[in-house]
């Protein structure tokens, strides 16, 4: 027995030491699960609780499905991760599934639209990377009534958005009919030539510029992040850029506007405002101007300067409200250089001549608007409707709209006959 002793306290210290070994590796591979939880912040923005409201007098759709607190962003922070930056949004209140919810076009599962576990709002980030003043572009996507301010003109920008893949493909359509219409009004038609070399422009232009994030994911109850490769930034992200945010609502299902399938003003999934309170659109109430701009949150120091940034625009001028861009590093925008590119809006028509592909530069407030062609006769329904039908048809093809979806566009376009 005691010859025996010797062996008994050795095997136990190896057992002890094996389980000591196996519970560090688990321990190592939990961390290595969660690295994004122990990952340091490149920077942390904070926005004001309570500031859901826009320029102050948007109030939130009376569907019941969304409530004041759901759209409120409390802080926008970015970190590292293999090949890229993860930027995480916290909102004020539990983030709204689209589980167990159904469309209003064909009552078909919201979640088979909005697969990334959200669908109420969109995130817009425009990047300023090389903060000079004036140098890159200050339009926002279509239906933001917003530009971004010249010292925080940008070269990058990333879009949350609930369909991601669909949201791109809707935009690259709408350029690529702004680029033909360009090309029309200069040369009196188009040939297959230049609408080929147009659309690669676009597609060129797009990959380039902006990123719909489709690594998107839900921490916890009220926090979404979504992720950017450094090959879209050219690197991680920084600190020392300056980063203008906000947030509209999403108008998940909306199909009925886009790219000329039916008649109206193309917007990118966002909640309009409009007079009163509605279901399906952001009230506006405290007797508000129409024309402000959709946004219901902006990232921004204060309330005060959020509403006094998000008032400031003037129809008759045709200037939009100016969004500002915060460097979380405080790094100025340094005055713009002789040579650098022009600030580029979305308030001037599009012109492929132009050197930009599809945008081109616009007059600062309060100089002569610059001569431009004549308008392209405006076609007949009659006539656009096999474009728009093929234009549907693709879109069917591609998996970019459901059936019900579909056939309920195809509906409205053939009504028009």
């Amino acid at each position: 027995m005691a010859s025996g002793l010797p062996f008994f306290i050795q095997a136990m210290k190896y057992r002890e030491k094996t389980l000591s070994q196996v519970l560090c590796f688990m321990l190592l591979a939990l961390g290595a699960g969660h690295g994004d939880a122990q990952a340091k912040d490149l920077f942390v923005l904070d926005d004001p609780r309570g500031d859901d409201f826009g320029s102050g007098d948007l109030v939130y759709p009376n569907s019941g499905l969304i409530e004041h607190g759901t759209l409120d962003l409390m802080s926008f922070r970015a970190y590292e991760d293999k090949g890229g930056t993860w930027f995480r949004a916290r909102m004020a209140k539990r983030i709204a599934s689209p589980k167990g919810l159904s469309t209003y076009i064909g009552h078909e599962p919201l979640d088979k639209l909005a697969r990334h576990g959200f669908f109420t709002f969109n995130i817009d980030v425009y990047i300023d990377q090389d903060r000079i003043t004036g140098s890159g572009r200050v339009d926002t996507l279509p239906g933001r009534l917003v530009d971004v301010a010249d010292e925080d003109a940008w070269e990058k920008a990333v879009i949350l958005t609930p369909r991601p893949e669909v949201a791109r493909a809707y935009y690259k359509l709408h350029l690529e009919k702004q680029a033909e219409d360009a090309l029309r009004a200069e040369f009196g038609r188009v040939t297959k030539d230049q609408l080929k070399a147009s659309q690669e422009q676009v597609e060129a232009q797009l990959t380039e510029q902006f990123l719909f994030p489709n690594k998107i994911r839900i921490r916890g109850s009220r926090d979404i992040e979504f992720f950017v490769p450094d090959a879209f930034l050219r690197g991680t992200a920084s600190a020392d850029w300056g980063y203008s945010v906000f947030v509209t609502g999403c108008e998940v299902e909306q199909l009925s506007k886009v790219v000329n399938l039916t008649p109206g003003q193309f917007s990118l999934m966002v909640v309009p405002a409009a007079f009163g309170r509605h279901q399906d659109r952001f009230g506006i109430v405290n007797d508000g101007d129409v024309n402000q701009p959709p946004v219901i949150d902006l990232l921004a120091p204060s309330v005060a300067q959020q509403q006094r940034a998000l008032s400031d625009y003037n129809v008759v001028e045709q200037r939009l409200a100016v969004v500002p861009g915060i460097s979380p590093g405080g790094v100025p925008s340094s005055p713009g250089v002789p040579g650098a590119p022009a600030r580029v809006s979305a308030t001037t028509p599009a012109s492929p001549a132009a050197g930009r592909g599809v945008t081109t530069s616009a007059p600062r407030a309060g100089a002569s608007p610059p001569a431009t062609a004549a308008p392209v006769p405006a076609s007949s329904g009659r006539r656009t409707i096999p474009d728009r039908l093929r234009t549907l048809n693709a879109l069917r093809d591609d998996g970019l709209v459901t059936d019900a979806e579909y056939e309920a566009l195809r509906q409205k376009i053939l009504a028009e006959l």
